[in-house]
């Protein structure tokens, strides 16, 4: 695939990562939100969500359960396109936090947190 391709496409597969991100049980939905508001994970640049502190047992499962269906998604997009899943993992992972609401953390390039 060119590169004008990739970067015609990036768009719209960070779109359709988000979607099917978001895409997740309310139930599910309402403890992410939690625990991004208390502070308990993150978003990572990788497009997946990392403990800020150390977690409990119930958030660590949310964790592996919200990244499991992440790397899921971020692979169906990957091989439906041809493109590697890093590239669908990087540009989601950047999508996601711009859009994240002020107060939540996210992790910058060098692995550090930082508040919205």
């Amino acid at each position: 695939m060119t590169n004008r391709k990739i970067r015609i496409l990036l768009p719209l597969l960070a779109f359709l990562a988000v979607f099917s991100i978001l895409h997740t049980s309310p139930a599910q939905a309402n403890q992410l939100d939690d625990a991004k508001r208390s502070g308990l994970v993150g978003e990572t640049p990788r497009g997946y969500i990392a403990p800020v502190k150390a977690p409990s047992a119930s958030t660590t499962r949310l964790i592996n359960d919200i990244n499991s269906r992440r790397r899921a998604a971020y692979n169906n997009i990957a091989k439906k396109n041809g493109i590697p899943v890093q590239q669908v993992e990087a540009l989601t992972g950047k999508r996601i936090i711009e859009r994240s609401p002020a107060g939540t953390y996210f992790q910058d390039s060098g692995g550090n947190w930082k508040r919205k």
